[in-house]
């Protein structure tokens, strides 16, 4: 599947696409594994930016994540909504409350 990425740098809103082909797509991967954490998630940003160069740090919650197939559109995984309701707590993330 072609996999098209769209990242948020949430301290700004800043939005950039990455089209990634022949992706074996894994919600996993993106809710829990190597590319929840923001260090991989900044790498993923700034290398759609232009901006290679740069290094991220680890954590959780500078940057969100939707995907979708290129092809056909379909929504696989969107944590841009789950983010905007953890910033209308005021930051607080509810225990299990990331899903798609």
């Amino acid at each position: 599947m072609n996999l098209k990425l769209e990242i948020r740098r949430n301290a700004d809103g800043v939005v950039v696409t990455d089209l990634w082909p022949d992706w074996d797509f894994n919600v996993f991967w993106w809710k829990e594994g190597n590319a929840s954490c923001d260090c991989n998630r900044g790498e993923f940003f700034n290398s759609a930016h232009g901006d290679s160069d740069s290094e991220s740090e680890c954590g959780e919650g500078r940057y969100s994540v939707r995907l979708s197939d290129a092809d056909t559109g379909v929504l696989l995984y969107d944590d841009f909504r789950h983010m905007a309701k953890v910033e209308e707590r005021g930051g607080v993330e509810a225990p299990g409350s990331n899903s798609v």
